[in-house]
């Protein structure tokens, strides 16, 4: 009795230091939440595909369904200037403090771990990033060039996340009128390597779990007997990433 009642404990104990672990490693897997609006009292630093580096005030942004394809600045001389998502490498811009205030930041200090280390000026300030980007909007629209925001900066050297801005969300849980925990989106713009970005859902992340993954002998061994879940995706990609870390795979 004594002998049952101890391995019961113990296979307990396990169990419970696994669910603390992979709690752990959530928080550390977290995208960055997805924003909308900029502020208007902090410059934006952008990269042109000339070569050229501006910094500058935001006066406005057009969208196309949620993504950014033009922008206009106001430099520091008062000179205005209109720019095109084709014209532009990259951007790093503020949200408007309303909302950061109303969203819960992910934000780490190790932001870029494996990410662009030369992004850490701006990460650490509490930027958000966007990319310039090739993409078909819902994989149906013809390929037009975006500036996307990256949500997963600090683990973003192999596969870059973009948050869709019109994504749906999946249920919260709540009791009583008490909001416990949030929805998570159920689809995002995802690139691995070099490959097009793709519009990844919730309802066919099964179809591209392994191509996403699977090519990695470390990760498959982890995962061998795993029920892939929507809501592990970072979790999935810090994995993967820190695999092609030890491999030696990733550029210094």
């Amino acid at each position: 009795m004594k002998v049952k009642l101890f391995t019961m404990l113990f296979f307990s104990a396990v169990i419970c230091f696994a669910q603390e672990d992979l709690k752990e490693r959530e928080k550390q897997a977290a995208f960055d939440p997805a924003y909308s609006s900029y502020s208007r009292k902090k410059p934006a630093y952008v990269t042109l595909k000339s070569g050229e580096k501006v910094e500058a005030d935001i006066k406005d942004v057009d969208r196309k369904k949620g993504q950014i394809n033009e922008i206009k600045f106001i430099k520091p001389d008062g000179k205005k200037l209109r720019v095109k998502a084709e014209e532009i490498v990259d951007l790093y811009m503020a949200p408007s403090g309303l909302e950061k205030l109303s969203q819960q930041s992910n934000f780490m200090n190790d932001a870029t771990k494996w990410g662009k280390s030369d992004a850490s000026k701006y990460l650490n300030k509490g930027y958000t990033m966007y990319t310039n980007q090739m993409v078909s909007l819902k994989n149906k629209k013809k390929e037009a060039e975006f500036l996307m925001q990256v949500i997963n900066p600090k683990f973003s050297q192999y596969i870059e996340v973009y948050s869709d801005p019109f994504a749906k969300q999946t249920s919260s849980i709540g009791i009583g009128g008490m909001k416990l925990a949030g929805g998570i989106a159920k689809s995002y713009y995802i690139k691995k390597g070099d490959q097009k970005v793709l519009w990844l859902t919730k309802k066919d992340f099964d179809e591209h779990f392994e191509s996403l993954f699977m090519d990695n002998d470390k990760f498959k061994a982890k995962y061998a007997d795993h029920k892939f879940k929507w809501s592990l995706l970072g979790v999935y990609i810090l994995d993967y990433t820190e695999f092609l870390a030890e491999d030696g795979k990733l550029a210094k």
